[in-house]
């Protein structure tokens, strides 16, 4: 599979988003959450988080849970 060059700098890339504002973060989790919510279809989403869980570092899954606990609050 060849790699685009976005691809190759996927980690560089999210690190310097990392240390933006809230606005900016919000659009890199926003474009990527919409683009596969696009191109999949249920099954294959839930079977893509399983794949992609699987290489997330512990420090991720820590704040992506801590994020999940914000919206749970302000869906109340």
């Amino acid at each position: 599979m060849i790699k685009t060059s976005i691809e190759k700098l996927a980690s560089e890339i999210g690190y310097d988003i990392g240390q933006s504002d809230d606005v900016t973060q919000s659009n890199l989790l926003n474009g990527l959450f919409e683009a596969m919510n696009n191109s999949m279809q249920n099954h294959n989403l839930e079977m893509q988080y399983c794949y992609l869980t699987k290489h997330l570092s512990d420090k991720s899954c820590k704040s992506i849970l801590a994020i999940a606990e914000f919206i749970k609050l302000k869906n109340e």
